[in-house]
C-alpha cells in the first residue's frame, strides 16, 4: 500500500466515523453514555478476535504490548471525552477533541525529534480553525472544568494516533487491533456496572445502532486506521481522521435534513483545503484514476 492509498482509507475512516454519529446518537437514547461505550467495545473486540483467529493471525508479544498500549489510550480518550460532554457543550467538546490534530506534530516531533513539516504544521492549523467553524457556529467559547477533559481527550486521542504508528511498525495490524479492542473492552466493564445500569426494554432500532456502532464505526474502522497508519505517518493521519467533523455535518445535512449556515460551509470548505495540503506535496498533478 502506499502513502497516497493509506492517506484515502484514512478519509474513509473518517467518513465511517462521521456517519457513526448516528448510530452513536440513537444508542444513547436507549442506553447510558459508559454503557454504549461497553457495548462497542466488548462487540468489537469479539468480532475481531474471530476475524484474528479466521485469518489464523499470531498475537507476538510485541503486538501484546504495543497493542495494549494503544487500547489504553483509546479507552482513557473515550473515556475523558465522555467525561467532558457532559459538563459541556457538544460544539465544544467535539473542538477540542480536535485540537489532537495540532498536538500530533509536536508530540512526534518531542519523542523521535522528527520535525513536522511546514505544509504539516499549516494543514493542522486550517483544518482546526475549519472544525472550529462547524462546531462553534450556534454559539460562544467560554472555558470550564468540562472544556478541561476534553483536552485531557484530545492529547489521549494525539497520543493514541502516534501510538498505532508505533505498534504498526513490525507487527500485523490484525493482532494489534484485536489486542486494542480487548484492552479497551476490560477497561469499559468496571465504569458502566458501576455508574450505569442496562435497561430491561431495548428496541430493535437500539439493537441495529449498535450493530453498525460495533461492527462498522468501531471494528472496521479501527481496523482500517490501524492498517493505514502502517503506510503513513502519524501527522498527516491526524488532519485526515479529523475531518470526520466534516462527513458528520454533510451527513446530517443529506440524511436529517440539518441546516447549515455559511460559517459552516466556509469550516467544511477549510477542512477540505486542509486534506489537499496533506495529500499533496509540491506541485498538483490531475491524472486519471
Amino acid at each position: 500500500m502506499s502513502k497516497k492509498q493509506a492517506n484515502l482509507v484514512c478519509l474513509i475512516v473518517a467518513a465511517i466515523w462521521g456517519g457513526g454519529f448516528i448510530a452513536t446518537d440513537a444508542a444513547l437514547q436507549t442506553f447510558d453514555p459508559f454503557t454504549v461505550l461497553m457495548i462497542r467495545f466488548i462487540g468489537a473486540s469479539l468480532v475481531s478476535i474471530v476475524v484474528c483467529l479466521c485469518s489464523h493471525v499470531k498475537v507476538s508479544k510485541q503486538a501484546l504490548f504495543r497493542g495494549s498500549i494503544s487500547g489504553v489510550l483509546m479507552y482513557l480518550a473515550f473515556a475523558f471525552q465522555t467525561f467532558g460532554l457532559a459538563m459541556t457543550n457538544t460544539g465544544q467538546n467535539a473542538f477540542l477533541t480536535a485540537v489532537n490534530v495540532v498536538l500530533v506534530p509536536y508530540i512526534v516531533w518531542l519523542l523521535w525529534k522528527k520535525k513536522p513539516s511546514k505544509r504539516q504544521l499549516g494543514a493542522s492549523v486550517i483544518c482546526l480553525v475549519g472544525i472550529a467553524c462547524l462546531s462553534l457556529s450556534k454559539g460562544y467559547f467560554q472555558f470550564s472544568f468540562g472544556d478541561c477533559l476534553s483536552l485531557i481527550c484530545a492529547l489521549f486521542f494525539a497520543c493514541h494516533i502516534i501510538s498505532l504508528e508505533y505498534a504498526t511498525e513490525n507487527s500485523n495490524s490484525i493482532a494489534i487491533n484485536a489486542v486494542q479492542m480487548s484492552v479497551a473492552a476490560l477497561l469499559s466493564i468496571p465504569f458502566a456496572l458501576s455508574l450505569e445500569t442496562i435497561p430491561q426494554n431495548i428496541s430493535m432500532h437500539a439493537y441495529m445502532s449498535c450493530g453498525y456502532m460495533i461492527v462498522v464505526a468501531t471494528f472496521l474502522a479501527f481496523q482500517l486506521q490501524t492498517l493505514a497508519q502502517k503506510y503513513t505517518d502519524a501527522s498527516s493521519a491526524s488532519v485526515l481522521l479529523c475531518t470526520e467533523s466534516l462527513f458528520a455535518n454533510v451527513f446530517g445535512f443529506v440524511l436529517l435534513h440539518e441546516a447549515k449556515s455559511p460559517i459552516m460551509i466556509l469550516g467544511g470548505l477549510l477542512i477540505f483545503f486542509s486534506v489537499i495540503l496533506t495529500e499533496y506535496s509540491g506541485q498538483f498533478v490531475l491524472s486519471k484514476a
